[in-house]
């Protein structure tokens, strides 16, 4: 995973500011393009952003959300541009300090591919601006959960029910309520293998005696 906060330009816009994020796929192109190009699903995977609404719209979506790392209420429609010559997406953002995100998947010769994820921003001159508290933190942990999503789904996809578990049920919660159901399920892992440990000890006891 990498990261990189450079100027660059956007869809012939003045000089901005940028965030990117670049994390590396073992699967081929086309099966991560399809992937990201569920907007909705994608953004229900980044582990700090709490999505309230969404609304399919002609040209893309309008949602609500609140996110985590800025402690602010998005609320905004966003028009998608999807370009499968290039495997990129363009979201663009009629409201907020954020402008713009794109992502990219490029191959990485025949050994999977990078999804890079870049998000655009106006420059900020003044690092007291009020502005810059609106800019998001999420990037790094959003890309890395959904490199670890593809990994366990090509991994894991065989079992009953995983990829229904996965794919809808865990993401159409608040992400501070995943984090709660994931504990608890860690918990009682950890109790089912303390159980088998004690009954295994108890099994070879009454097999020595």
């Amino acid at each position: 995973m990498s990261e990189d906060a450079a100027p660059r330009s956007h869809d012939g816009a003045a000089q901005e500011d940028s965030a990117r994020a670049e994390t590396q796929i073992p699967l081929d192109t086309d099966t991560v393009f399809e992937f990201v190009s569920d907007i909705e699903h994608l953004l229900r995977l980044n582990p700090h952003l709490e999505i309230e609404t969404w609304q399919r719209t002609p040209d893309g979506m309008r949602f609500a959300a609140m996110n985590e790392t800025t402690g602010r209420r998005i609320e905004t429609a966003v028009r998608v541009e999807t370009t499968r010559a290039t495997r990129s997406i363009v979201l663009t953002y009629a409201e907020g300090l954020k402008r713009a995100t794109t992502l990219a998947v490029e191959s990485d010769d025949g050994h999977g591919c990078h999804l890079v994820v870049t998000e655009h921003y106006p420059v900020i001159e003044d690092a007291q601006d009020p502005r810059v508290a609106e800019v998001d933190r999420s990037l790094i942990p959003w890309v890395d959960a959904i490199r670890h999503h593809l990994i366990d789904r090509r991994r894991l996809g065989w079992l009953p029910g995983y990829r229904w578990w996965t794919g809808c049920f865990m993401p159409g919660m608040p992400p501070r309520q995943r984090r709660i159901v994931r504990m608890i399920l860690w918990v009682s892992l950890a109790e089912f293998v303390v159980f088998l440990a004690v009954a295994a000890i108890f099994w070879l006891e009454q097999r020595g005696g």
